[in-house]
């Protein structure tokens, strides 16, 4: 399945205007199916949370008094999303005013892997830009305490040992004092250089081109790599990016025991996700998160792969994500906020000679489509927390959400839509909280 491009590309060029045909909280609300197509948001009437806001504006509480606010892997965040790290030609066009973007916005920004002996530490090794331009077009761009900066290191990267000369960049340095520095360990499939490499013994008879293949893991060494990254850069922040494996409970048990501050689980699978059968469903990435909340883990954990819009988000966060990994979307809105996102978007997936042409005008316009695009999302989850009763995103839980499917009800633990007494009375909860708000110093609003 792919991504549902004609929206994204609507998103992109009229932002929040996107939402006006409304904001659907159920199985309609994505264009295209969505693993959380069966996952519906359930707004209730009894809000007690809604009368505290109240009590606390003095008067009746509005979606823009939602806070979107999150704290990840100890970044603070504007929005519960971050920006995965994006690849391929486009990626390569756009990269700084996506980082940009993302700086102004406050979220999450994510370089991946490679890059530095590519295109340069430092000094350009092409026409694009080095590691470090587009690593300071990021941070230079911060604004006030909001915002990280999350960086991989791939197999080149180790030669070069990037890691190391971040860590003692003078250029660096503030950043990593305010800890606005995540080093991301990438335990998920990589793609090999080309099939026919020295150790075959028939190099005739390998397929064609590169292949997708996982570094080695065990347990230990897993735990040994982390303890390893966390004695060597004590001072910034460590992350762990996985994929969607059959052990992820245990994997997430180790890193969260190890001392990470935040786990991705990529539902996409990164380069698994073109072996077909090969893979856990995102779906099951996304239970494996709550799955860890039931058992008291409290390591930040997003979730990745065919999510683009507001109720993905929240749905996401009740079932235990703390935030959401986005990747292409960022591209197609980078495309999608051009003049010629149109013609773009009939040319994405060809061959097309013009295609490249078109995409250096059409991401000179970036900085447009990717802001209409997150500032909808940033809209449509506000409308949608307020109509759920709730005015932090961080309190969307899962009495918000009930499945249309059993097994799905099963997997999450939630309510099953079609079950007798499938909404049980919530009037005890109610009633406790109007019973605090008795005593307090603004109770006699509650009788006017």
């Amino acid at each position: 399945m792919s991504y549902p491009i004609e929206e994204i590309f609507r998103r992109a060029r009229l932002g929040s205007a996107s939402l006006l045909d409304g904001i659907a909280l159920g199985a309609d609300a994505d264009p295209m199916k969505s693993f959380l197509d069966d996952i519906l948001l359930l707004p209730p009437l009894f809000t007690p949370q809604r009368l505290e806001k109240g009590i606390e504006l003095l008067r009746e509480p509005l979606y823009v008094d939602v806070s979107t606010e999150v704290e990840v892997g100890g970044f603070k965040l504007r929005m519960p999303i971050t920006c995965a790290p994006p690849g391929g030609r486009i990626a390569d066009l756009s990269g700084p005013r996506i980082a940009e973007v993302c700086a102004e916005m406050g979220i999450a920004y994510s370089l991946g892997e490679n890059i530095a002996p590519v295109r340069g530490y430092d000094a350009r090794l092409t026409d694009q830009p080095s590691f470090k331009e587009r690593a300071l077009s990021y941070l230079e761009n911060l604004r006030g305490e909001y915002g990280g900066l999350i960086i991989q290191q791939g197999v080149k990267d180790e030669d070069l040992k990037l890691w190391e000369r971040i860590y003692s960049d003078p250029d660096f340095d503030p950043y990593i004092e305010r800890g606005l520095i995540a080093f991301e360990i990438k335990a998920e499939q990589i793609y090999l250089g080309d099939a026919k490499d020295e150790f075959m013994d028939d190099p005739g008879s390998a397929l064609g081109g590169r292949y997708p293949a996982s570094r080695t893991f065990t347990e230990e060494i897993l735990a040994g790599q982390i303890r390893l990254l966390r004695n060597n850069f004590p001072r910034v922040r460590l992350f762990l990016r996985t994929g969607p494996y059959r052990d992820l409970d245990r994997v997430i048990e180790i890193a969260s025991r190890e001392g990470v501050d935040a786990i991705t689980l990529d539902g996409e699978g990164a380069w698994i996700s073109s072996l077909a059968g090969a893979r856990v469903p995102a779906l099951v990435c996304l239970s494996s998160i709550s799955r860890a909340r039931e058992r008291g883990i409290e390591t930040s954990m997003m979730i990745s792969g065919m999510l683009y819009d507001g109720p993905s988000v929240l749905k996401s966060i009740a079932l235990g994500a703390d935030a959401v990994s986005l990747g292409e979307p960022v591209i197609y809105a980078c495309l999608g906020g051009s003049k010629l996102g149109g013609l773009v978007k009939k040319l994405l997936g060809r061959n097309s000679r013009g295609l490249e042409s078109l995409l250096g005008v059409a991401i000179k316009e970036c900085r447009r489509g990717l802001m209409n695009y997150l500032k909808s999302i940033e809209v449509e989850m506000k409308v949608l927390a307020s109509a759920l009763g709730k005015y932090h995103v961080n309190r969307i839980c899962k009495e918000d959400v009930c499945s249309l499917s059993r097994e799905l009800a099963d997997l999450f633990r939630i309510k099953y839509i079609y079950a007798p007494g499938g909404f049980p009375e919530n009037w005890e909860i109610i009633q406790g909280h109007l019973e605090g708000l008795e005593h307090s110093p603004h109770a006699d609003l509650m009788h006017r």
